[in-house]
């Protein structure tokens, strides 16, 4: 069963809308403002949509290793959900129980009190999965030919990082709450930021290439890239990472869930990337988010993907990622986290050290579950996108 949150505003693009209609199980969309679900003795555990989710709960995996835990499992469109705030609501309301986002929206749950943990980190993450676009048509082609223009993204999303990040390499400062830049910025996000960049309102966007809303435009050839984020720069190996999330209540009376979500990925994740279903899966995604199929698979292919990763192991390495990649942002002028400082011990917390290696409820997703030896290597990705996009 899939639940749909569309929290949107307005400017919708057609195929967006369409991304958010009932599936053809006739499934209604939800709004958050419906009260919460009303609790029942099986357990139930929603979770946050993404590509690998669609595809485990096409194929049945997804229900298998959950109904071994006698528990059964409730799907959540939440692409549409804006903010963290939202997103945190709907955990704490028990309409969202396990989610995939990336690091530096995560730990804004964190500075604004929530109190969700990490379960899950995947590794460095490839330099494309933030990037800042043009239009084709566009005479900028580099992030030193932004200054003075403007720059859309959404404000608590990482690819505003990125971006942050990126400029400060070139010696330009993007606008803040704490002074003017030399770079615009215009708190802009989902399909209306698709508008304004469309239509001219903003010179570049950044953005995941690989967000269903975003990957049509490379497919259509429509934009070009002028700047990915900082190789082994702190987006790469902090912000950028994959995360799953919980409450902490949640994580502690139902680690078997966690586990059962964890199997079901290495299911997922072995069948698409190490046995090479690339094409079927997209065929799953396109049907799921109702775009091409062309669409889907650049989504889960290209080198800039944003599900897929293999897991990093190490407590001791995560813990020092975000605490290295959060003293460089307060240290840099990141508004949010200069307002909104976390300490080390926050950090320590906010990564439950039971589902890492060495602790109690460890689940292996790293290739090595996959089956792959030292030896060999596992694809994650390539440059499924023209190169006549890139600038750089």
């Amino acid at each position: 069963m899939k639940t749909a949150y569309p929290i949107f505003a307005g400017g919708l693009l057609l195929f967006a809308a369409a991304a958010f209609a009932a599936d053809a199980g006739g499934v209604v969309a939800k709004g958050t403002g419906l009260p919460a679900a009303l609790p029942s003795k099986q357990r139930v555990t929603k979770i946050g949509l993404n590509e690998w989710v669609a595809v485990a709960q096409k194929k049945g995996w997804l229900q298998e290793e959950f109904a071994r835990q006698g528990a059964t499992t409730e799907v959540v469109d939440i692409r549409a959900v804006g903010t963290p705030s939202v997103e945190a609501a709907l955990f704490k309301r028990g309409d969202l129980h396990i989610a995939q986002r990336m690091a530096y929206p995560s730990l804004q749950h964190r500075a604004n009190g929530f109190d969700l943990v990490v379960v899950w980190a995947g590794g460095n993450c490839n330099p494309r999965r933030a990037t800042t676009i043009v239009l084709k048509r566009s005479s900028i082609n580099s992030l030193d030919d932004l200054k003075d223009k403007s720059l859309g993204t959404n404000r608590m999303g990482c690819p505003y990082f990125a971006t942050f990040e990126a400029l400060k390499a070139r010696h330009l400062e993007l606008d803040s709450d704490l002074k003017k830049g030399d770079v615009r910025f215009v708190n802009v996000t989902g399909s209306p930021a698709v508008t304004t960049f469309l239509s001219g309102e903003i010179d570049a966007l950044a953005t995941h290439p690989a967000y269903y809303v975003i990957a049509p435009l490379y497919a259509r050839g429509l934009v070009k890239e002028i700047a990915a984020s900082v190789p082994d720069g702190e987006y790469v190996t902090g912000g950028g990472r994959a995360l799953v999330l919980t409450l902490r209540e949640y994580a502690s009376q139902n680690p078997d869930l966690i586990q059962a979500y964890f199997r079901a990925y290495n299911r997922t994740r072995k069948w698409i990337v190490l046995e090479n279903h690339y094409d079927e899966a997209a065929e799953i995604v396109a049907d799921e988010y109702r775009v091409p199929k062309a669409v889907a698979l650049y989504i889960i292919k290209d080198d800039s993907h944003i599900v897929l990763d293999a897991g990093q192991p190490s407590y001791d390495d995560e813990v020092n990622s975000l605490r290295h990649f959060l003293a460089w942002a307060v240290k840099n002028g990141d508004d949010f986290y200069s307002a909104k400082p976390l300490t080390d011990q926050q950090v320590n917390a906010f990564v439950d050290r039971r589902f890492f290696a060495g602790g109690e409820y460890y689940t292996d997703t790293t290739d090595r579950a996959l089956g792959v030896t030292a030896s060999s290597t596992l694809p994650h990705g390539e440059a499924v996108v023209a190169q006549n996009t890139r600038t750089n």
